[in-house]
C-alpha cells in the first residue's frame, strides 16, 4: 500500500503522520554452518565436499536454476539433475 492519500475535489485533510517500523531478524546463522564447493572440471557445477549437503552439487551455469543444489543421477547412459521434484535431463555430449 502507498502512504499517499488522495484528497477529494471538495477538500479534506491529510492523514495523521504514520511511522514505519522495521524489524530486524533476531535469528543468527549457525556458526558451524560451513560448506566447501569444489569445481567439477568440464561442467558448470560444483560439488559440495562437506556440510549438510555433502555429496550434492550446486548449479553454477547462470540459468534459472543457478545456485540451486541438486543430486546427480545417471540412468541409461544419460545424466539427470534432480532438484527436489524437478528432474532435468542434461543434453548428451556431441560425439
Amino acid at each position: 500500500m502507498s502512504d499517499v492519500t488522495a484528497l477529494g475535489a471538495t477538500g479534506g485533510s491529510a492523514p495523521a503522520t504514520t511511522t514505519k517500523t522495521t524489524q530486524k531478524s533476531t535469528s543468527k546463522p549457525a556458526a558451524d554452518f560451513k560448506e566447501t564447493l569444489k569445481k567439477v572440471d568440464g561442467h558448470r557445477y560444483a560439488k559440495v565436499s562437506d556440510g549438510p549437503r555433502k555429496g550434492e552439487y550446486v548449479n553454477q551455469s547462470g540459468n534459472d536454476r543457478n545456485g540451486q543444489a541438486f543430486r546427480l543421477v545417471e540412468r541409461g547412459g544419460h545424466e539427470y539433475h534432480v532438484y527436489g521434484k524437478i528432474v532435468v535431463r542434461v543434453p548428451d555430449a556431441p560425439s
